[in-house]
């Protein structure tokens, strides 16, 4: 048995270069020495499909449809050692079994979509982000370091991981209804996400699609249908569950009913239709964080102002609404003004989805003064907390330019197109501490405004050593460097508070 799962088909513009072709996806498989109908259990270590690759990726039918999969892509690249791969690693020649990395998705549809021409501002009420610098220094004795999960490597670790490349934020439902379109017309539903193989297998998330693209649920509660004070809440694992908890909550308990011909009793449908729930998205569940270090759960942002709010509308068992390749089970619900509305900004291009949906490129933004806790055209000096804060990408003759800034720091990141994995994940860093508490942002057609070349780092920048130097051997010009930072800084560089 085997899986493939394609990786991300961005490739800066240096590799470009170096290669002389076009950017392309990556294909990768892995070997499952497990029979189909093994069971794994939780806390197998033997589990396949574990680890950071796995865990940032679905099957191909839980995203929006593709251009890289179209069938136009297909003709055009019939004898590409891509599709040839694709047809001699799935089962059916062609997308059977094919897993594809969120990073992938997001950046086909940033090359694919057509943005919005309109120019608008959006409040941003929370945001989420988790990237993590890669500083390890590879050594012959490496391997005797202790790791999690009973010593195993973290590419076969069965636990959560982080993506570096993409911003999630939670934006206001009221005002995206005024100014985009109403929240309730954004195609959304609740499922189990399509899987080949084993359910038990690596991770099996439960699923919000909004506008077709797939955020994963943590927790699902809701006020209504359980008599006077009531309250269920179903919390989701990242593993194989049982369904009919989730339907159960969504749909209610089966009932029957005189309603067929000559009063024949017939099964009732959703139950709960028209009911009032909230999720807690994997993706935006840590807003910030804790006012008091000390204490466990402190958060400086409630949790519960990522809550997506929304009412179940029904039962999908045939074809689904978000997706003309999704299969199974989903529950079509309408998201309403109460909450936020989920979305996403990718770090390499600077563009802005709700869900599926583009919003356009983030050219600026500005930190909510309120959120801030500061009075209008009031200015933190000194060493405290920012309330003058803001994001800039600047374009200028050659490159852009992302500028975070507070009245402490003031940060120049380069192009992300070129940027090395450390310093996007800076960058990811700065735009989470300057906004985090809130901030609008503007939305455009446009990468960002023209500019001059802008001036270099300003003020208090917080640093730390970025991990080891280069590994070399040999001096002079015999000199081989086996690894080298993945930084154009010797340090971590982050806004100061």
């Amino acid at each position: 048995t085997s899986q493939t799962i394609t990786t991300g088909p961005f490739i800066s513009l240096e590799a470009m270069a170096a290669t002389a072709g076009p950017p392309g996806p990556h294909v990768l498989s892995e070997e499952i020495p497990q029979k189909l109908d093994d069971f794994c259990g939780e806390l197998d270590l033997a589990r396949p499909l574990g680890g950071p690759l796995w865990w940032n990726s679905l099957l191909w039918t839980n995203f929006p449809p593709l251009s890289m999969f179209s069938d136009k892509s297909s003709k055009e690249g019939n004898n590409s050692d891509f599709f040839a791969s694709l047809a001699a690693l799935n089962t059916d020649k062609r997308l059977s079994e094919q897993y594809v990395t969120f990073t992938a998705a997001r950046h086909d549809l940033c090359n694919s979509s057509t943005m919005p021409k309109k120019n608008c501002r959006l409040t941003v009420e929370c945001m989420q982000y988790e990237g993590v610098r890669e500083c390890q220094w590879n050594f012959p004795l490496q391997d005797y370091i202790p790791k999690r999960d009973n010593h195993q490597t973290p590419e076969t670790q069965a636990r959560r991981f982080w993506d570096n490349n993409v911003l999630h934020m939670g934006l206001n439902a009221e005002e995206f209804s005024d100014k985009v379109m109403p929240v309730g017309d954004l195609q959304a539903e609740i499922r189990i996400a399509d899987y080949a193989g084993n359910p038990t297998w690596g991770y099996y998330p439960c699923i919000m699609r909004v506008g077709g693209w797939p955020f994963r649920i943590r927790k699902i509660g809701s006020f209504e249908g359980f008599g006077k004070g009531g309250h269920h809440e179903l919390n989701i694992g990242m593993h194989y569950f049982e369904q009919e908890k989730l339907w159960n909550l969504l749909e209610g308990y089966g009932s029957l009913a005189a309603t067929g011909s000559q009063q024949s009793m017939e099964l009732q449908g959703n139950q709960r239709k028209g009911f009032k729930f909230y999720a807690m998205l994997t993706d935006l569940d840590w807003l910030g964080p804790n006012v008091n270090d000390k204490k466990y759960d402190d958060p400086e942002v409630p949790a519960e102002k990522g809550y997506v709010w929304f009412t179940v509308e029904e039962t999908l068992t045939g074809a689904p609404t978000t997706s003309p390749y999704a299969i199974g089970k989903a529950v079509k619900i309408k998201l309403l003004d109460e909450g936020i509305v989920p979305a996403w900004l990718d770090l390499h291009y600077l563009q802005v989805f709700a869900g599926g949906v583009p919003l356009g490129y983030m050219s600026e933004a500005h930190v909510d003064l309120e959120a801030e806790g500061a009075e209008d055209g009031a200015l933190a000096m000194g060493g405290g907390s920012s309330s003058c804060g803001k994001v800039q990408v600047l374009r200028t003759a050659s490159h852009r330019r992302v500028v975070v800034e507070n009245s402490c720091s003031r940060l120049v990141f380069k192009d992300p197109l070129d940027s090395k994995s450390n310093d996007l994940v800076d960058m990811g860093w700065a735009i989470f501490d300057c906004c985090y508490r809130g901030a609008t942002i503007r939305l455009g057609q446009h990468a960002g405004k023209w500019s001059e070349e802008p001036a270099g780092d300003h003020g208090m920048v917080d640093f730390k050593a970025a991990g080891p130097p280069p590994l070399c051997h040999g001096e002079y010009k015999d000199k081989v460097t086996i690894q080298a930072p993945r930084s154009d800084h010797l340090f971590e560089r982050r806004l100061v508070k």
